[in-house]
């Protein structure tokens, strides 16, 4: 079980984590080389799987309390 503080810097994390995959993804669509766009798209990716992933456990958590 995570202490209330935990639980607020795991919800800042998820926050930056989404800024992350906005940014990334602002920067794919902005970007002129294919290469690069590719690259950006799948940071982006990675990161949104991430979000989800950490999401999926906090909430798995939080209704077994």
């Amino acid at each position: 079980m995570l202490s209330q503080k935990e639980l607020l810097q795991v919800e800042d994390f998820l926050n930056m984590e989404q800024t992350t995959v906005k940014s990334l993804n602002y920067f794919a669509a902005n970007v002129q080389d294919s290469q690069v766009k590719q690259l950006f798209q799948q940071m982006a990716q990675k990161n949104q799987q991430h979000f989800q992933a950490i999401s999926k456990h906090l909430n798995a958590g939080q209704t077994l309390q």
